[in-house]
């Protein structure tokens, strides 16, 4: 198991349910390079961030991987928060996919999330795009 697969799983979790929902969406996160689309475009800015790399029991340590995944989503600002409040959804229900019992677990981490945070709505007027966020720590091992 390496970092790579662990981000992986989740990503494509993020990136296959937000499109299935919604393909005019576009999906980045935090290991991409990114320009700031249009007003009138949506998007979901994902940011994976590791806090623990290993577990030590008594003896060699394991793989064990855990933090936390942060996404803001964007949705053109002055139109209300339907579009923002729908996205969202389709962010959650990507990050709890990983935790359903029928998740083919192509990249070997058994990935996990634990309690969703948000989303939380900010809105400024001064700003092309309404804000939500939704946030979780997530856990992966061997």
């Amino acid at each position: 198991m390496s970092l790579v697969n662990a981000r992986a799983a989740f990503e494509t979790a993020i990136k296959t349910t937000v499109a299935a929902a919604d393909a005019t969406v576009t999906v980045v996160f935090d290991n991409m390079p990114f320009t700031t689309p249009g007003k009138t475009k949506k998007y979901v800015l994902v940011s994976i961030d590791f806090d623990q790399a290993t577990y030590q029991p008594q003896g060699a340590s394991q793989a064990y991987y855990s933090g936390r995944i942060s996404c803001g989503i964007f949705t053109p600002s002055n139109k209300g928060s339907a579009a923002s409040s729908s996205l969202s959804q389709s962010v959650i229900n990507a990050l709890i996919s990983v935790n359903a019992s029928n998740y083919t677990d192509s990249y070997s981490v058994s990935p996990r999330v634990s309690e969703i945070s948000g989303p939380s709505f900010t809105d400024n007027e001064n700003n092309s795009h309404y804000l939500s966020t939704v946030s979780c720590t997530f856990t992966a091992n061997a």
